[in-house]
């Protein structure tokens, strides 16, 4: 396993001066900006992080044809979300106009707390309504252009700009006593800043759990801890931290809540000393953030199946090509309800893989021996967090 290195925790400084609107620390001269530079590609932080690095004094800066290039990706990064957040206020707008309350969750709420919102990414909106309202949202978003598709646990939403996830339930999050939780989840709705939104508590609640399921399955990245660190930040005094961990709890993520607050502590600086949680060396747990694994960040919910004491029979290459309908539930959602529909899921994810390039076939077969290592080390971590088959 590679492990933590002084680029890697460069990184991570970049992003809390960048979140926080702070000048980072002096680099070391060797440090490797190209290295910095890609893996902030990989983490879709590429131009936030630029933000933090036109602070750092010149002398210590990337090279000019680097800097310049980071900053057109900066600059592209400001295009592709301001389409897109024009397009979540519209929808939020007529949504409020029509009397639907949309719940806004994680990113699409966050965002407005960033130094620069538009430099906060988004992949989708996702937002949460009551099931009674599910029919007006549906029609208001066809109304306004986007072709829509049937979840499991809701709507998703798409037109050229932008992508939504409409839940009517989330059980996909919270999956122990589901029905109680999410009766709670509905108790606990505010409205902020011309949103709906979660109170704190259950808000931070949501970003956790999130988080770790993200870290079980295809690996999360140090956007998540930023959006983390610069919430608890800002509504700390508004957080009632024992309703959080009993929350946590209960859904078996009491380590990961741990492990979240000592890494915004140690990592982001902020202040927690009168929190009461359990110390945790983090190193470790931010190196399994920063790397997306030997074959990307998409194939880990695959190499969970793959051990050593399978890499010379058939039956690990059976598990890792053609996972059980448990692995791959949380990408095809319709597994949990039809579990028979397996081998489309087997088509689907070889297609996309192939065609998206999102899965290194190729290298798969290559280095099958690297892979049940790393599938090895990934394991006992999960075990480590009591994160094994918790989706």
């Amino acid at each position: 396993m590679i492990r933590l290195r002084y680029d890697d925790r460069y990184i991570v400084e970049l992003s809390r001066a960048a979140v926080f609107d702070d000048i980072p620390y002096i680099p070391q001269e060797d440090l490797n900006w190209v290295y910095i530079f890609t893996k902030s590609i990989e983490q879709n932080i590429v131009g936030l992080l630029f933000t933090a690095i036109a602070k750092i004094p010149e002398k210590f800066k990337p090279d000019e044809k680097l800097f310049l290039r980071w900053k057109q990706k900066m600059l592209e990064t400001i295009a592709i979300t301001s389409k897109q957040f024009l397009e979540y206020e519209k929808i939020n707008k007529c949504a409020l106009k029509k009397n639907i309350p949309i719940i806004t969750l994680k990113g699409a709420y966050i965002r407005k707390k960033y130094p620069v919102p538009e430099l906060r990414t988004m992949g989708d909106f996702d937002i949460l309504v009551n099931n009674t309202n599910i029919n007006m949202i549906k029609s208001l978003l066809i109304e306004n252009g986007y072709s829509i598709s049937k979840d499991l646990f809701g709507i998703t939403a798409d037109n050229a700009n932008a992508h939504w996830e409409v839940f009517v339930s989330m059980e996909q999050e919270f999956v122990y006593d589901s029905d109680y939780w999410n009766k709670e989840i509905f108790n606990n709705v505010e409205f902020v800043d011309g949103q709906y939104t979660l109170n704190p508590t259950f808000f931070l609640a949501h970003l956790i759990i999130h988080t770790g399921r993200h870290y079980i399955e295809t690996g999360a990245g140090i956007r998540n801890l930023c959006d983390i660190a610069l919430y608890i930040r800002d509504n700390k005094s508004k957080i009632d931290f024992t309703k959080l961990e009993e929350i946590c709890c209960a859904q078996n993520f009491v380590k990961i809540y741990n492990y979240i607050l000592n890494a915004v502590h140690i990592w982001y600086g902020v202040d927690l000393s009168e929190v009461n949680f359990e110390k945790k060396e983090t190193d470790k747990f931010i190196e399994y953030f920063l790397l997306n694994g030997i074959f990307g960040r998409h194939d880990n919910v695959l190499l969970r199946q793959f051990s050593l004491d399978e890499r010379e029979n058939s039956k690990g290459l059976k598990r890792l090509f053609f996972p059980p309908a448990k692995t791959l539930q949380n990408r095809y959602k319709y597994l949990r309800k039809y579990p028979f529909l397996l081998p489309i899921a087997w088509i689907q994810r070889i297609i996309y893989g192939k065609v998206g390039k999102k899965i290194n076939f190729s290298r798969m077969f290559k280095d099958v021996r690297g892979a049940a290592r790393y599938s090895d080390e990934r394991i006992q971590w999960m075990k480590e967090l009591d994160l094994v088959d918790k989706h």
